[in-house]
């Protein structure tokens, strides 16, 4: 019997809301359509920062990978003459 009732109450309230949104709908586009054209911009001025930072953190990554090369080079040099002299 609870089921049944409460089912009943969901019913009615979803007719209730979906007829309070058919009139409430014309009065409320003119204020989305701000909000969302805010909300896209904010979106790619987001994504755009997002890139800028992956392309700064893959040069630095990139440079220190190159340091690091450098330093391994020069140990790899330096064990070769350490070798030769002996």
């Amino acid at each position: 019997m609870a089921d049944t009732r409460s089912l009943i109450t969901g019913i009615a309230l979803g007719v209730g809301a979906t007829l309070a949104a058919r009139n409430a709908l014309p009065l409320l586009a003119p204020l989305a359509r701000p909000a969302v054209k805010q909300s896209v911009k904010a979106a790619l001025i987001g994504y755009e920062r997002g890139r800028e930072m992956a392309a700064l953190l893959v040069e630095t990554l990139s440079d220190i990978v190159a340091e690091v090369q450098v330093e391994m080079h020069a140990q790899n040099a330096a064990g070769a003459d350490g070798r030769a002299e002996s």
